[in-house]
């Protein structure tokens, strides 16, 4: 298979979404037709009449995924690189060359095929700026090329924000995320974030992202600062609650970023359970080599998963990975995108989480998540 080109395996997120965005539309040939869907395991979960998961190529309904684990916040970018390596390519270069964007695609594509090879049947692509055409035909191509289904998942990350959104109101920034969801055909509001003190701005944003959650009825999940942040979750959920969102629809992201000394018991994660919102537990499986985050084993992140199953909310856990660096993928030695299955989940069945669980937390809880019935905006 092809390697990533090392110009291009040094970019970090922001260089490379930069570059993308000024790039005109790409024609790429597709690959050969999607692959059937998986096959469904036996479940008992009841969802609503005419819920579908939205991915970027059609509807499928929520049964479709029954056969393999759904990874609801993950990014399919890979130009972020938490190591800061120096960046061997020029961003004053310009956008992708149509070859290195065909590179970029193939690569993915084949580690999409890989990650379902070791169980995965559907990835979210997390969004933290607007996609350009181009971006969404990048997706596009990787689910028809891997038939693996890809749920495009809008927002913008948190401050500081792009000027052409930072000084919208609320009505505006509504009606600005409906228009961009129904256009790029997506399944979920994500991720959108906070800093570690809620800035007056971010409360703008997380108030539009909840009128326009109130317009399409799409799920919304969040972001928490990965240096940890005990009562940034509950106050999101406390501006949502506000305005009528059930939390149900919501899940609060990185909580597996907190440590015992930043929250002892990790109430917070209790207290978010209590109040109905998903538990993400989105930064497992991988280091994500932050300056800013602390290095938390995964033991202790396997405590963390134990101590909310242990107090009933089994219902409302996620996993995932946050994954978006390209030295975690399968041919640079990694465990791939998968990794939150591959490396953290065998942790949660040697600590005694049994099967029947695990595959309530990694198959039932993210279909449950996505599914939702779509109404006209």
């Amino acid at each position: 298979m092809g390697r990533w080109p090392r110009r291009l395996a040094h970019l970090t997120r922001r260089e490379a979404l930069g570059m993308l965005g000024a790039g005109a539309g790409l024609a790429l040939t597709a690959g050969p037709g999607r692959a059937a869907p998986a096959q469904q395991a036996a479940t008992d979960i009841a969802f609503p009449p005419g819920a579908v998961i939205r991915t970027i190529l059609e509807d499928l309904a929520p049964e479709a995924l029954g056969g393999g684990s759904t990874l609801f916040h993950e990014h399919l970018d890979l130009f972020q690189n938490y190591s800061s390596p120096p960046v061997e390519r020029d961003p004053a270069a310009g956008p992708l060359t149509d070859e290195e964007a065909e590179t970029f695609v193939a690569l993915v594509a084949d580690e999409l095929r890989m990650a379902a090879a070791d169980g995965m049947s559907c990835i979210v692509d997390a969004g933290i700026l607007r996609r350009s055409e181009r971006e969404l035909e990048f997706l596009r191509q990787m689910s028809l090329r891997s038939g693996v289904p890809v749920v495009v998942a809008g927002a913008y990350w948190r401050a500081p924000f792009p000027d052409e959104v930072a000084g919208k109101g609320v009505d505006e920034l509504t009606e600005h995320f409906i228009a961009d969801a129904l256009a790029q055909n997506w399944g979920a509001f994500g991720e959108v974030g906070t800093s570690m003190e809620m800035l007056d701005v971010e409360r703008t944003f997380l108030q539009a992202v909840s009128r326009a959650h109130q317009a399409t009825n799409l799920p919304i999940f969040t972001h928490t600062e990965h240096e940890g942040c005990r009562p940034c979750g509950l106050e999101q959920l406390d501006v949502l609650e506000a305005e009528n969102v059930d939390l149900g629809r919501v899940c609060v992201g990185h909580l597996s970023d907190v440590t015992a000394e930043q929250d002892p018991g990790w109430t917070s994660h209790l207290e978010i359970g209590r109040r109905g919102a998903y538990l993400g537990f989105d930064t497992v499986g991988r280091a994500l080599r932050l300056e800013t985050s602390p290095d938390i084993p995964e033991a202790d992140k396997v405590r963390m998963v134990l101590n909310v199953l242990e107090a009933g909310y089994e219902d409302q856990v996620l996993l995932a990975s946050d994954f978006a660096a390209s030295r975690d993928l399968k041919s640079n030695w990694g465990n791939g995108f998968a990794t939150a299955i591959v490396q953290f989940v065998p942790k949660l069945r040697h600590a005694g989480v049994d099967d029947a669980t695990l595959h309530k937390i990694t198959v039932d809880n993210p279909r449950r998540f996505l599914a939702f019935v779509p109404q006209e905006a």
